[in-house]
């Protein structure tokens, strides 16, 4: 198929498949807020295991981001810390939804924070918060909400527009303030100056010329934003990394990862590096938290040293466009 026809497809699919989009947002909007969390949980399991059995390009990207985190580790192990993921990644899913209705109550019932970290937090605004996709990351800056704490969030598309627009309805139904991607900056200087919070997630990849730096995650070079740590040297604001934990019962608890401090960082570069350094400790603890059917090293820096490190799915670096 030529690249004419293919983009025509791609195009039709996306028109095609969107009345299903948002019936399946209908359904899931309609239902899961009227399930018990037990019943909750369950549909989260079933998704997982049915995901799993389908998903054959998620589960090698996964085992390859395992490879590179622990490469020594047997099949039987990687694949328990896959399965792991995709449960929990099915859990956040399902909880996006299930959180929509009486949100403030059921966050104040099922979330809290770790001893001291609520205290912290409040001494510290306004400030920076960051995390990775680990654990619940969607109700991290819910419940900073919930607890009376004012909270901007970025939203970058997920699926079609219709998914998009779906879900940052749900995000933003008790106040959280979500601002698109395009032109984000000054929305977060602007709440940062007002003293609010800003809540970013800085675990995907971002290229050089698109605002990101090249820094060492599990002893690879990745490309991260820059901006979390460039907002908080500018308007000498803290950051604070944060990370919500579940339980079987459907709780949650938000643990506290790292404070860095704009005093203690002379350039955004290292206090990036900080930052993603404290990821790692946490991933590496509990890796089947983690969102790993993400390419997160899906682009090699210029010149690296082991490109046989990383996964298969790894390009070499872009260029900017007007570059070619």
């Amino acid at each position: 198929m030529s690249k004419g026809k293919k983009k025509k497809f791609r195009v039709w699919y996306r028109k095609a498949r969107r009345p299903f989009e948002w019936l399946a947002i209908w359904l899931a909007v309609t239902i899961i807020p009227r399930l018990s969390m037990k019943g909750a949980l369950r549909l989260a399991r079933l998704i997982a295991a049915t995901v799993y059995l389908v998903d054959k390009k998620g589960k090698a990207i996964s085992r390859a981001n395992v490879r590179v985190m622990f490469p020594h580790l047997s099949d039987a192990r990687t694949d328990r810390i896959v399965r792991g993921s995709y449960r929990n990644m099915a859990r956040v899913l399902v909880m996006i939804f299930w959180m929509g209705r009486h949100t403030r109550e059921r966050i104040k019932r099922w979330v809290t924070y770790a001893d001291g970290l609520e205290a912290s937090f409040r001494e510290s605004q306004p400030c920076v918060t960051v995390s990775a996709h680990v654990g619940n990351w969607e109700i991290l800056s819910q419940t900073c909400v919930a607890y009376g704490y004012p909270m901007t969030s970025v939203a970058k598309q997920i699926g079609s527009p219709a998914m998009t627009e779906g879900l940052t309805k749900i995000r933003a139904v008790i106040g959280q303030q979500i601002v698109p991607a395009e032109g984000a900056m000054k929305h977060l200087m602007k709440a940062l100056k007002n003293g609010g919070n800003i809540g970013l997630l800085v675990d995907q990849h971002v290229d050089v010329w698109q605002g990101g730096a090249w820094v060492t995650f599990f002893g690879l070079d990745s490309g991260v934003s820059l901006a979390p740590a460039a907002l908080a040297l500018k308007l000498k604001v803290p950051v604070i990394f944060a990370w919500s934990r579940p339980f079987k019962d459907g709780r949650y608890r938000i643990e506290p990862g790292e404070r860095f401090l704009p005093q203690d960082y002379p350039s955004p570069q290292e206090m990036t590096q900080a930052m993603v350094s404290a990821f790692e400790r946490v991933i590496r603890r509990h890796p089947s938290l983690w969102c790993l059917n993400y390419r997160r090293w899906r682009y090699m820096k210029n010149g690296t040293d082991h490109p046989d490190r990383y996964p298969y799915y790894a390009k070499p670096e872009r260029k900017p466009k007007n570059q070619g």
